[in-house]
């Protein structure tokens, strides 16, 4: 069963640049000791990997600012995604101790949100 991390709306600057992640939502993400970038590996609706790379600012700066980049541009390309859409994220234990993130991309229609495979 998939734990619900976070629900984003897409600014212009999500679609064009990098995607800014909820600060709230930092501590759901293992940083190491020191580290300030760390590969987030997720699943779409279509089972195709995607590794964004989440960084936040360094030295315990009081807004760390998290936000994607990597693979980010090119899944919002692929998936022909536009201000106004959204990503859910969400994750789901694995074999082990590991952790498996899923991201599934949405557009409005009608006032419903369907999924952009």
């Amino acid at each position: 069963m998939d734990e619900h991390l976070f629900t984003k709306l897409l600014s212009q600057v999500d679609t064009t640049h990098r995607m800014t992640v909820p600060t709230a939502n930092l501590g759901d993400f293992e940083f190491p000791a020191g580290q300030h970038a760390i590969n987030i590996e997720a699943t779409d609706t279509i089972e195709q990997q995607w590794t964004f790379k989440l960084s936040i600012r360094r030295n315990d700066h009081p807004n760390p600012r998290p936000v994607f980049t990597g693979q980010w541009i090119r899944f919002v390309k692929e998936k022909g995604l536009k201000a106004g859409d959204r990503i859910v994220f969400s994750r789901q234990q694995a074999e082990g101790d590991g952790v498996q993130y899923r991201i599934r991309a949405e557009r409005k229609i009608f006032n419903y949100w369907v999924t952009v495979e």
